[in-house]
């Protein structure tokens, strides 16, 4: 899995909403994950990861507008990821194209940090592209740091992941 291109203005926009993923979100998830170019778990994958009392999966809800093309129960952001012993295992992190640069990204980082600190994870890790410039420019702004390389990780198109960490 990976992340898709975010880069977020300082200023988040707050009439979004975040709340947990259910299961009548996931087909929309999961076509959010598919239209941003993400590696998505699929509607099963997270079916059975919504019954994982470790997983961390949130969206973000776009705020109710009679005259908006979105609806205010699709999803136009999506954070997943698994506490696993105390590391965050981030999977995927996406906002829709047009909701990009509001602040939506980093809310949900921050919202998916803090259960996580609840589950009793100390640290985050997660892949993104080696050539994807504004994901990785948006993780280490959110003070994550590289700690490693995996060439070849990606097949389509090929690249490489680079591991990033965050103490929590």
């Amino acid at each position: 899995m990976g992340t898709a291109p975010m880069t977020e203005t300082e200023t988040p926009q707050t009439d979004f909403s975040v709340t947990l993923m259910t299961a009548d979100l996931l087909t929309s998830v999961v076509a959010l994950e598919e239209e941003c170019g993400l590696n998505s778990r699929g509607l099963e994958g997270y079916r059975k990861m919504l019954s994982n009392p470790r997983a961390v999966l949130l969206v973000a809800l776009a705020p109710i507008n009679p005259i908006s093309p979105i609806s205010p129960t699709c999803p136009i952001g999506v954070f997943s990821g698994e506490v696993v012993v105390d590391d965050l295992q981030i999977d995927n992190l996406v906002v829709t194209e047009r909701w990009r640069r509001q602040g939506i990204g980093r809310t949900l980082l921050k919202s998916a940090l803090s259960r996580a600190l609840g589950l009793g994870a100390r640290a985050a890790t997660l892949e993104v592209r080696s050539a994807n410039a504004s994901a990785r420019a948006f993780y280490e702004k959110e003070g994550f740091t590289p700690v490693g390389l995996r060439r070849r990780y990606y097949a389509d198109p090929p690249d490489d992941a680079l591991l990033l960490y965050l103490e929590i």
